[in-house]
């Protein structure tokens, strides 16, 4: 029989504090009759990458490695998957969930388990920052100072995600912060110079850079089309008000990053992006971290060994 090893990341939310036991037992539920056996093991978010990596590696080591959890969560494991020979798995345990929804797997958990233990195998790109690998995108500005006022008003008054995001977009938006940046690509395909590439500085309250390219759809390009054409969606956004800020962010958070209509939006293999600061906040999938400018980001086609749900085109 075929055996999976299920990592539940203990720092998520999607683990109960009363219930871990409990959550446990509905995965190995999940899988129960589909013919595949899991052994499911909870871990430090921490620890996650390390762990998935030395899993793989055993002797006898299992025909998958599944991450339960949201999108930061699978962004962890693919630091260690990528790159590599190792097949990842999602079980779609977060909030928005949008890598497995690209994967074509369904969201509720029963679903999920089937559509994984088909075993349908798939190579997709990953996005890169400065080494740091992402899977949704990654973003700079004003995104990553209202993820992180999100964050922090989820743990003082204990909301949820969905709730949180309007009160932290307006407030950061209140401030209506904007950034000078210069981007470059090495990209033979880019588009000539007169827009944001070549170098002048463009004032922009934020930068998103989208791990594939994305298709039109109503009000905007909001659907990915793919994840293995080794490409990355850079939207610019050039907002005039507060009220358009707050649009804008409140929608990258609540579904896809390229809702905001009043953008340049350029398809690149890379690009690279600076500023007057040494260092700067970036989102990579939801979750907040420091680099050094320059930024340089590239797509790596093929990168990420995954299991996708039967239907998926």
């Amino acid at each position: 029989m075929v055996r999976y090893v299920v990592f539940v990341n203990d720092g998520a939310g999607s683990v109960s504090d009363d219930d871990r036991e409990g959550e446990l037992a509905a995965i190995e539920d999940a899988f129960a009759g589909t013919g595949v056996e899991v052994d499911v093991r909870l871990e430090h978010p921490a620890r996650l990458a390390a762990t998935l990596a030395r899993t793989w590696a055993e002797p006898d080591r299992p025909g998958a490695v599944v991450v339960a959890g949201g999108d930061g969560t699978v962004n962890a494991a693919v630091g260690a998957a990528a790159g590599t020979d190792l097949l990842l798995g999602v079980l779609p345990m977060g909030t928005f969930n949008h890598f497995a929804k690209d994967l074509g797997l369904p969201t509720d958990l029963p679903g999920a388990a089937a559509a994984l233990a088909a075993g349908q195998e798939a190579q997709v790109d990953v996005g890169e920052v400065n080494g740091r690998v992402f899977v949704n995108n990654s973003a700079l500005g004003v995104y990553p100072e209202m993820v992180a006022l999100r964050d922090r008003l989820r743990e003082q008054r204990g909301w949820g995600k969905v709730r949180a995001v309007p009160v932290a977009a307006w407030r950061v938006a209140r401030s209506f912060p904007v950034h000078r940046l210069e981007l470059r690509t090495s990209d033979e395909g880019a588009p000539e110079a007169g827009g944001v590439l070549g170098g002048r500085p463009t004032r922009t309250p934020f930068v998103f850079v989208g791990n594939g390219s994305y298709a039109d759809g109503p009000g905007g390009p909001t659907v990915r089309s793919s994840m293995e054409d080794g490409r990355l969606e850079v939207v610019v956004a050039r907002v005039r008000s507060r009220w358009g800020l707050v649009r804008a962010m409140v929608g990258a958070l609540v579904a896809h990053p390229d809702v905001v209509r009043d953008v340049e939006r350029l398809t690149l293999s890379d690009v690279r992006i600076d500023g007057r600061t040494s260092r700067i906040k970036v989102a990579l999938d939801g979750e907040v971290c420091e680099l050094d400018l320059p930024l340089h980001y590239r797509s790596r086609p093929g990168a990420l060994r995954v299991l996708v749900g039967p239907d998926r085109p």
